[in-house]
């Protein structure tokens, strides 16, 4: 996206994971109806308290949601709720993962660079207990198909254990760091793709096909699949970003808190 189009003003750009999942949870506010347009936000103090993210964090969560212009906010008197379309907020969540577009594809690239390394040492260096953790992800992808329900906070737990394999905690918190987009990401996915089934059953036979390759024990086959495992994904969010920029919204009117 341009820097002219005013979605991407520099300052809304979230980059901080609380800041993202203070958004998710007010947005889902307005979705399960607990404020009604018209009504008033609780005060700055009161979602500091409520979410324990600093007086920052909320702030830039309340701005983003003007930028998306679900919320009025009114100098001196607080943050009102618009009458918006209920279509209209599913697309804010669109747009909100678009506006960490960067952050996300700049997380793809560091992942390539480093689970592509950490495939290669969790082959050297799992132990059987490392292989039930990878087990036990699959099985929860697995049952998560068969009930119907989302996949995408799930698939990166695989990647966590692949790191946990290494048995090194500086590359397991690095994976971990990851996970959040990661899961963001995979949600973008799962609204944009046009057979979600089979969307999901491939997240499980890639994974399963991960794993796999791990076992066998070729470090540098391990490598190679990890970073392929990861340049197939990017180019599935490429072209669900491409799509979603596609997305009709209102003209979003920036406003001072």
């Amino acid at each position: 996206m341009s820097s002219g189009n005013p979605r991407r003003n520099p300052s809304t750009v979230l980059r901080d994971t609380l800041s993202t999942q203070t958004l998710d949870q007010m947005i889902g506010w307005l979705k399960d109806g607990t404020f009604k347009p018209g009504g008033k936000l609780p005060s700055q103090n009161e979602l500091v308290e409520q979410f324990g993210v600093s007086r920052t964090g909320i702030r830039e969560a309340l701005q983003m949601m003007s930028v998306l212009n679900l919320i009025e906010i009114k100098p001196g008197l607080g943050c009102f709720v618009r009458r918006v379309s209920p279509e209209y907020i599913i697309h804010a969540d669109v747009l909100a993962i678009l506006l960490e577009k960067e952050a996300i594809l700049e997380v793809i690239e560091t992942r390539k660079i480093v689970e592509g390394g950490t495939a290669q040492v969790a082959t050297e260096r799992a132990t059987p207990e490392d292989f039930w953790y990878m087990e036990d992800v699959l099985t929860k992808i697995d049952r998560a198909i068969q009930r119907d329900e989302p996949v995408a906070n799930i698939a990166p737990e695989f990647h966590y254990a692949v790191a946990k394999a290494t048995h090194n905690c500086v590359l397991a918190k690095l994976v971990r760091s990851f996970t959040h987009l990661m899961a963001k990401a995979g949600e973008l996915l799962e609204s944009s793709v046009d057979d979600l089934a089979a969307f999901k059953k491939n997240e499980l036979t890639s994974h399963q096909a991960l794993y796999r390759i791990i076992r066998e024990g070729d470090p540098q086959k391990s490598r190679q699949a990890m970073i392929e495992h990861i340049c197939y994904s990017e180019n599935l969010i490429v072209d669900a970003f491409t799509a979603a920029e596609g997305v009709e919204v209102p003209t979003p009117v920036l406003a001072e808190i």
